[in-house]
Order: C-alpha cells, then sequence, then structure tokens
C-alpha cells in the first residue's frame, strides 16, 4: 500500500515537472515569437515611414519646382504707340560731364488709373519692367499699353545730350527687333523687355494702377529713379501722405509739378520698393480751415453755456430771495 501510495506520488511529481517543463518551453518559443514579431513590426514600420517620408520629399519637390519654373507669355504689341503721349526729358543729375546714366520717370496722371512711364537707357539689351501689381501677380491681356521705343543700335550712337534731343525729336517709332514677354514666378509679374543687340536712347509705355492717390512700384533696375505728381498734387504732409523711402532731392519741373528724385547706389539694401502718397496742395489749407472752424464752434459753444450758466445763477438768485422774503412775512404773522 505504501509503494502505491509512493508510486502515485513519483507520477504526480514527474508530470508536475514534465508540465513545467513544457510550460517552459512554450514560453521560450512564445517569446521568441514575440520578438521576432516585434521586430518584423519594426520593420515595416519604418518601411512605411520611409515611404511617408519620400512621398512627402516628392510633394515638396513638386511645389518648389513649380513656384521656380517661370510661366512666360509673349506680349503681342499690335501698332506703335503715340510718340506725343510723352515727356521725353533729357535728365542729368546736375552731371558736369554731360553724361547720361538709366533713369525711369513715372509721370503720374489726375485721374489716378495710369502711370506714364519713360526709361532713358544707355547701353542696354534688356529692361526688366515691374507692374504696380507686380506683388499682386494678377495676369492681364494688356499689362502694357501704348508701347514707343526711340532707340538706336548703342555701337552707333553716343550717350550724349545731343543724340537724345534727335531721338526725341523723330516722328516715327525705331524699327529695332525686340521681344516682349510677361513671366509670373513666385507670385511676381515682371515683364522683360530684351533687344537683339544692346541699344541707346527712350523707352516709353503707360501702366494701369489702381484708383487711389498712392503709387507704388518694386525698385527699377535704373541709377536714377523719378515720379512726377500732378499737377496741384503734393507728397510730404505725415497727416496726408509720404514717400517711402525718404526721396534724395525734391523739386518742382516748369510745370510746377512736384518731383521726387531717388538714387539707387545710395539707396539701402533691404529698400526694394516705392511707394508715394499724395494729395491735392489745398488739402492742408481746407484741413486747417475745418480745424479752426471746428475750434471756434466749440468756442462758441462754450461762450454760449458760460452765458446761459450766468443767467442761470441770476434767476436762481432772485427766487432764493424771493423765498426768504415770504419766509420773513409768515414770522411776522
Amino acid at each position: 500500500m505504501e509503494k502505491l501510495v509512493k508510486k502515485r506520488k513519483h507520477r504526480i511529481i514527474v508530470n508536475l515537472f514534465q508540465t513545467l517543463h513544457r510550460l517552459y518551453l512554450e514560453r521560450g518559443v512564445t517569446c521568441r515569437r514575440l520578438k521576432r514579431d516585434r521586430f518584423k513590426l519594426k520593420g515595416d514600420l519604418s518601411v512605411k515611414m520611409r515611404t511617408k517620408i519620400v512621398f512627402m520629399l516628392l510633394a515638396l519637390l513638386v511645389v518648389f519646382v513649380s513656384g521656380c519654373m517661370d510661366q512666360k507669355k509673349e506680349i503681342v504689341v499690335d501698332k506703335p504707340g503715340n510718340i506725343s503721349n510723352y515727356e521725353y526729358e533729357i535728365f542729368l543729375n546736375e552731371s558736369g560731364n554731360q553724361t547720361l546714366a538709366n533713369t525711369t520717370t513715372y509721370y503720374l496722371l489726375e485721374d489716378n488709373t495710369e502711370v506714364q512711364v519713360v526709361n532713358i537707357v544707355v547701353n542696354t539689351s534688356k529692361l526688366v519692367i515691374y507692374p504696380p501689381d507686380t506683388l499682386g501677380g494678377g495676369s492681364e491681356d494688356t499689362p502694357i499699353q501704348n508701347f514707343v521705343l526711340l532707340v538706336s543700335p548703342a555701337n552707333e550712337t553716343r550717350a550724349n545730350p545731343q543724340t537724345f534731343e534727335e531721338l526725341a525729336d523723330r516722328n516715327e517709332t525705331s524699327a529695332i527687333n525686340y521681344t516682349l514677354t510677361q513671366e509670373i514666378s513666385r507670385n511676381l509679374k515682371v515683364i522683360n523687355l530684351e533687344f537683339k543687340e544692346p541699344v541707346t536712347g527712350f523707352v516709353a509705355y503707360t501702366l494701369k494702377i489702381p484708383a487711389t492717390q498712392s503709387f507704388a512700384s518694386l525698385k527699377p533696375d535704373s541709377e536714377f529713379i523719378r515720379v512726377v505728381l500732378p499737377e496741384g498734387y503734393a507728397t510730404g504732409n505725415r497727416v496726408f501722405g509720404i514717400a517711402r523711402p525718404d526721396p534724395s532731392n525734391v523739386s518742382y519741373d516748369e510745370k510746377e509739378r512736384q518731383t521726387l528724385l531717388w538714387i539707387s547706389s545710395k539707396m539701402g539694401d533691404r529698400e526694394e520698393a516705392i511707394q508715394v502718397k499724395y494729395y491735392t496742395q489745398s488739402a492742408p489749407l481746407f484741413f486747417s480751415a475745418a480745424i479752426i472752424a471746428l475750434l471756434c464752434g466749440v468756442g462758441l459753444v462754450l461762450l454760449h453755456y458760460a452765458r446761459s450758466r450766468k443767467e442761470l445763477e441770476a434767476v436762481r438768485g432772485i427766487f432764493e430771495l424771493e423765498k426768504e422774503y415770504k419766509q420773513k412775512r409768515r414770522r411776522r404773522k
């Protein structure tokens, strides 16, 4: 009997050890599977992350390339512009040696819807034009109007005042080969005027501008930049409008038009645009008159208030005397 009990105990113990050993082996396999699955999961995740990164880089590359690609469109000038519409001033900037330099002059018109631009170009093969709506990046069918060329090949022309006077006296535009294209890049509109050979002379055109008493444009590639205000207008009053950056010189021409001058070589690197807010010359006078009238009105109101207050105080004094008189009469009775 005792032997049977011992055999059963021994068998139970053996079975217990066998079960523990089997569980241990299964646990090891499970751990190895877990490790393998974990590494596999990591591998799958790394592959997915790499795929996402590659797609993101490709998307960024597409956006960058599309932003950098130039959207060019050729501008066709149907007929030459009217030469007599422009003023061809030979600007020397008080140069003692009668030397001309690239100059861009903006003539603002009184209707505030157009600006006439006259360029003096010296030995130039490419002219970059920045329309006033450059920063908007809009696209018009006719971004440039009344295009006039009064130029001659630079190798056949001397850049002196006499040559420019002869060019300004011409009755017909120059028969020079050129290409005029509109380019939109990074939401900036640019018009490129390219000649097959360097030229010297006048390049004039008209641009549309917003109908406001404010003009703004990117700095052109010229040594001298001029803005001529319409007759009867001015700038410089901090209440009504000023020019930014500060011009190098302010003068008046023969028609009593205020003329602002900037010199590119003296402008800062961050000054990439010019802006002019202008107003009628009578605006400050009318404003001062309105202020004076307002002050006079306030003074009259205060004077009337003071007189009314005195009259009320006098009436109040009379009522108080009558009240005292009535009280005295009652006491006597």
